[in-house]
């Protein structure tokens, strides 16, 4: 009788160890901002999707943490990370110096440049003091100020598709922005299909438009989390993970579109918003 009660007290035990959050999955809140196709979007039935997603949820299985994502505006989603809310952004956020100062910053996942979407039938044109759209905070477009005397217009994240649908309807002579938005848009979006295309841009020599390393943003020393998060996303791409990823969702392999670098040459970038 005595060991049928140990026996029954013991399976009692080793249930609730293996449901205690020790020996279950974490799970991680991931503040998301769908509005940046392909790297994140909604789809018909508005569902979040898109190569981050994606990426996100892999990373996951791979070092063992369940993810819960939340969909967060743009202008509230690092205070909502200062304030507790959720653990991680993934986001398209470009990891600057400004921002390493606040927080603390993954294993960059993507490099983006910043390429120039315009009316298919005016890409040959030059680009000089036309009205160029671009997102706030976006990097080269001082950049094109500077040297190619265009007027700006700034859209917020959340207006991409207005911005595009502005330039489809010649309220705006083009849109600047990172280059996997320019390629879905150009290459991939039915709703412009042939409509759009890359500028070349003309630019004085040794100045060149920055790339940037995209990363996933935690708190100021959250280690463990960052930890988590770099494990699992060393294993992703040891293990062609985020290429088969890349590849759904990013199909552009054009020979034309390659990284350029950085120049400081005298021209004053602002913070990149990122996303």
């Amino acid at each position: 009788m005595n060991k049928l009660i140990i026996s029954a007290l013991t399976g009692i035990v080793i249930y609730f160890l293996l449901s205690s959050p020790a020996f279950s999955a974490r799970t991680l809140v991931v503040a998301v901002n769908p509005n940046w196709p392909p790297m994140e979007m909604k789809d018909k039935k508005g569902k979040i999707t898109g190569y981050e997603i994606d990426l996100i949820k892999a990373v996951g299985e791979e070092a063992g943490f369940k993810v819960k994502l939340v969909d967060v505006p743009w202008k509230n989603i690092f205070k909502g990370l200062d304030a507790g809310k959720y653990d991680v952004i993934v986001a398209s956020i470009s990891i600057t110096d400004a921002r390493k100062e606040k927080y603390d910053f993954s294993d960059p996942y993507y490099t983006v440049e910043q390429l120039l979407v315009v009316p298919k039938a005016k890409a040959d044109e030059p680009c000089r003091e036309k009205t160029i759209a671009a997102f706030k905070l976006t990097t080269g477009a001082e950049t094109l100020r500077l040297y190619q005397k265009t007027s700006i217009t700034f859209y917020t994240v959340e207006e991409i598709e207005r911005a595009f649908k502005d330039l489809s309807k010649g309220f705006i002579d083009g849109v600047f922005c990172d280059s996997p938005v320019a390629m879905n848009y150009t290459e991939y979006e039915n709703r412009y299909k042939n409509k759009f295309a890359i500028a070349s841009l003309t630019l004085p020599e040794n100045v060149r438009l920055p790339t940037e390393d995209y990363g996933m943003a935690v708190r100021k020393g959250n280690a463990e989390t960052l930890d988590l998060i770099n494990r699992g996303l060393q294993a992703v791409k040891d293990k062609g993970i985020e290429t088969r990823i890349r590849t759904k969702w990013i199909k552009s392999s054009d020979p034309a579109i390659k990284p350029q670098t950085l120049s400081k040459a005298g021209v004053t970038l602002d913070e990149h918003q990122g996303h």
